[in-house]
């Protein structure tokens, strides 16, 4: 008979990417959803293919191929760790379907076990992805060998298992430790955010630290991720290149036993912090006060900035790329930019000058590219809408227009991007010393992107809602609007950096179209209607 976690777990997984619901309806729509899905996953892991391969030929190229291997998994390892982090404990605790799974005879454990083998399954295909190409390469230049390809791929196996507990046992304490308060998801999300602030402060402080020189970058990076970052990569190294055959089985055994205390310490209080999630936070006494009375829109806007600010997932996946922009803005306050630059563009005059000074009178222009990027990276208006779940009958029967409410939504992500987008690029044009027109389309596209980021963020939620989630993650994380705005952003603002070579007309003609589609959209939503 078959183990029950791998039951529940086959079930959840084939929840989770919509196979099930393609396969049993008889609505073509969800049909096409899913294949759009399947080519838009095959398109970036096409991209992703293909970084990664030049990646690992600059590696061997320098001399560097012995470590390609653990420098491989380890940069896997730290991506699967930041996005696991990014995810949260939703995927163990505060599901729909939390009481209805209880209810079977399975044991906490199985439950547990499950969940981090889903977990373990979505982040093991990104490392197939990111080991495939560079195990051709690594045989290319070191030859092939049948026990170097047995290693290879058993460490492959393995190497999202450590990453995936531990950013899983660091979201489940931060759990435990606030699901008893009363704004219980508030702490969460600002813990969390602390936390990735300190993961990419500490990323700052080393690519400030490095040398100008592109060879002497990627070695230092290669031995940072495989000796500081993730230690357990060099045992591949070590098994690789024969000096220690006992280095794959420790990585083994580090890796699966990680994963087994994991759930051996959490099944005994899995059951008590699902039950302080589930709660609504400690009681207060009532306090009798004046009434406020206020408009639709005001209320609704009060909702949306409660709802991002208390879901923790929520949260941190919805102001990921603004968190970016404040980091990178203080990050300029402490940092004499310009003399950076000037020595970048001196280090470049002897063999490119006139590359040189184009990169120096467009960098403004660049900079604008870079902000469409991360600006649309925060998007929280993307899966507003489908966060109402089963209680969207509420909102939709409130007599108030479509208009009112998708304005209400977009709002939290207009003011927030907009905002900050405002302190980076004055921060930014002000270290460099820009130009009036640089000032101008750095401030200008930080409020027009702002914005049409928050509408069509819920336009494209309008166009794909997903009403039957079962955790928040499922929305924020795995949702098609959030996947086409977060991807279509990155194709235009590497757009915008590539064209503004030539000028600033590229990231003019982005703001003004981005003009027409708001006044366009703004429009429109007023011959929407909403319908339980």
């Amino acid at each position: 008979m078959r183990a029950k976690w791998m039951l529940l777990a086959k079930i959840q997984l084939m929840g989770l990417l919509g196979l099930n619901r393609a396969r049993k309806t008889d609505d073509p729509r969800v049909r096409r959803k899913t294949v759009g899905g399947a080519v838009a996953f095959g398109i970036v892991s096409l991209i992703l293919l293909a970084y990664i391969t030049l990646f690992a030929v600059l590696l061997c190229e320098i001399g560097l191929t012995e470590t390609v291997p653990a420098t491989a998994i380890a940069l896997a390892a730290v991506i699967t760790f930041f996005f696991s982090l990014l995810q949260g404990s939703s995927m163990l605790f505060s599901l729909k379907d939390h009481d209805a799974v209880m209810s079977l005879p399975v044991s906490r454990s199985a439950v547990i076990g499950s969940r981090l083998f889903v977990s373990y399954v979505v982040n093991l295909l990104f490392c197939l992805g990111v080991m495939l190409p560079v195990t051709v390469v690594y045989f290319v230049f070191a030859g092939f060998s049948v026990g170097k390809l047995a290693v290879i791929f058993a460490a492959t196996l393995c190497a999202p298992l450590l990453p995936v507990v531990v950013a899983t046992a660091l979201s489940t304490l931060l759990t435990a430790l606030t699901a008893g308060l009363r704004f219980k998801g508030l702490l969460q999300g600002l813990l969390g955010l602390a936390m990735l602030v300190g993961i990419f402060l500490l990323s700052f402080s080393f690519s400030f630290s490095m040398q100008v020189d592109a060879e002497e970058n990627m070695a230092a990076a290669a031995d940072v991720l495989a000796q500081y970052i993730y230690p357990p990569a060099q045992w591949i190294t070590l098994t690789l290149s024969g000096e220690g055959v006992w280095g794959i089985f420790a990585f083994l055994g580090v890796s699966l036993a990680a994963a087994a205390l994991f759930v051996l310490l959490v099944s005994p209080f899995y059951s008590k912090i699902n039950a302080a999630l589930l709660s609504h936070g400690a009681r207060v006494a009532y306090k009798k006060g004046d009434v406020k009375s206020s408009s639709a829109f005001a209320a609704l806007l009060h909702k949306e900035f409660k709802k991002l600010f208390t879901t923790s997932t929520y949260l941190l996946n919805g102001v990921a790329g603004t968190m970016l922009l404040v980091i990178a803005g203080v990050a300029l306050l402490f940092v004499d930019a310009k003399s950076v630059i000037d020595l970048l563009i001196a280090e470049s005059q002897a063999e490119a000058p006139f590359l040189a000074a184009i990169f120096e009178q467009r960098l403004p222009y660049m900079a604008a590219g870079l902000l469409i990027l991360f600006i649309g990276m925060s998007c929280p208006s993307a899966s507003a809408l489908s966060l109402e779940g089963n209680s969207r009958g509420l909102l939709f029967a409130m007599p108030v227009s479509t208009r009112t409410i998708f304005l209400a939504k977009a709002t939290p992500t207009f003011l927030l991007n907009a905002l900050v987008g405002i302190f980076a690029s004055a921060v930014f044009c002000a270290k460099i010393g820009a130009a009036a027109d640089g000032w101008a389309l750095m401030l200008g596209t930080a409020v027009i992107f702002s914005a049409f980021t928050g509408l069509g963020g819920i336009y494209l939620n309008h166009k794909f809602p997903k009403y039957d989630w079962k955790s928040e993650a499922a929305v924020v994380k795995q949702g098609i609007p959030i996947l086409i705005f977060t991807f279509g952003s990155m194709l235009l603002g590497f757009a915008a950096m590539a064209l503004s070579v030539f000028g600033w007309y590229a990231v003019a003609a982005i703001d003004a179209v981005c003009i027409v589609l708001c006044v366009t959209l703004i429009a429109h939503f007023g011959k929407l209607h909403l319908y339980v």
